[in-house]
């Protein structure tokens, strides 16, 4: 597990690119998105690929912050 902080640009509440290590990785896919509770906390989870490397990302609705969780290249 990843773990690490990202900047996810949206448009219409649909990932566009993820910003990590300073690169901006284009959005080409998304597959599974879905939500879950934690406490009081909702969290939206977005499976996603962007060119041949897979992402997922974790969305935290308390903090508006965004989280790569998992990533995987040559899919």
């Amino acid at each position: 597990m990843i773990n690490e902080k990202v900047t996810v640009g949206m448009v219409n509440d649909i990932p566009k690119y993820v910003v990590w290590k300073g690169r901006s990785h284009t959005i080409t896919q998304i597959g599974l998105h879905h939500v879950f509770r934690l406490g009081t906390t909702l969290y939206h989870i977005f499976s996603v690929t962007a060119g041949t490397l897979f992402m997922r990302l974790k969305f935290d609705t308390d903090t508006l912050g965004w989280t790569l969780e998992e990533t995987e290249n040559g899919i």
